[in-house]
């Protein structure tokens, strides 16, 4: 009886571990990663350039990471003579695909979904509110990307920022926030030499 016992068992176990679980992430492979600054700047509005930066892991053709823009100025928003700046400054998860990525000129997708803050800074002796009214930040974008060196791409895209959870009593909206946006990428490391 032993002896069927452990022939089951083994036959059992010799199976499981033949029938492995298929995963989405069964074939991917780990081929880099980078790190660089981003450039935002508003495309047919008012909105200013806004500087930040990020860095990923590369999984093939896909990136994931995390990015933070900061100092972003609205000064076209003020209206009382009491408020010196209202700036957005926002971060959290970068996720990107490249296509073809290894010629010179290829397609390049990102999405960068986070959190931040609008920040009003006031004069001394001021009425007027300070504080940080806290947003959900979601910025889509699509364009090319240049391979200038093995280690150094650039990429020139559009995409548009929606911002939500704006405090409205303050006297500005989501809609101030949101609009289109010409982005330069600059990353710096290492991305992996293998053809599709």
């Amino acid at each position: 009886m032993k002896k069927v016992l452990s022939a089951v068992l083994g036959l059992c176990l010799a199976w499981s571990l033949q029938a492995q679980h298929e995963t989405i992430f069964n074939n991917a492979r780990v081929v880099g990663g980078f790190g660089g600054p981003i450039i935002e700047m508003g495309l047919g509005n008012e909105m200013t350039t806004a500087v930040g930066g990020g860095g990923a892991v590369v999984i093939d053709n896909f990136f994931i990471g995390g990015y933070g823009v900061g100092a972003i100025d609205f000064e076209r928003l003020i209206e009382e003579d009491e408020i010196e700046e209202i700036e957005l400054g926002h971060g959290g998860f970068w996720l990107g695909y490249t296509m073809s990525p290894h010629r010179v000129f290829h397609p390049y997708i990102s999405g960068r979904i986070g959190w931040g803050g609008i920040g009003i800074d006031v004069s001394d002796n001021s009425n007027f509110p300070q504080g940080t009214d806290n947003v959900f930040v979601m910025t889509p974008e699509v364009g090319l990307e240049l391979n200038i060196t093995r280690w150094f791409r650039v990429a020139g895209t559009v995409g548009y920022r929606f911002v939500n959870g704006v405090d409205e009593s303050r006297g500005y909206d989501s809609e101030d926030f949101n609009g289109a946006l010409a982005n330069l990428t600059f990353r710096f490391g290492w991305f992996g030499w293998h053809r599709d």
